[in-house]
């Protein structure tokens, strides 16, 4: 099955790019702000921020983060919901 959709995808890629045209430079676009009283050019973080800013890209590369939501069953029963929680700790905690 993934490969079929792997295949589609490819297929899906190749018919743009014959729509396209690489040889011209794209467009610039230009964006129209709604005023909203903050001026990007003249406020800036205070200094300390900054430098808290940055040491934080330095010491913490990038990664991937997960939103899970578990949608509860309505139920009076407690081991309902000991099941539900004791499983997603044997599978999302495993090491």
């Amino acid at each position: 099955m993934s490969d079929h959709v792997a295949s589609l995808m490819t297929k899906t890629f190749y018919s743009l790019l014959k729509l396209s045209d690489l040889k011209t430079a794209p467009a610039k676009k230009t964006i129209k702000i709604a005023e909203t009283g903050y001026d990007e050019g003249k406020t800036k973080a205070p200094p300390e921020r900054e430098k808290d800013d940055e040491k934080a890209r330095r010491t913490h590369p990038p990664g991937l983060h997960y939103n899970i939501q578990i949608h509860l069953p309505a139920s009076k029963d407690v081991e309902v919901y000991n099941a539900i929680f004791k499983s997603l700790r044997e599978h999302l905690l495993e090491e």
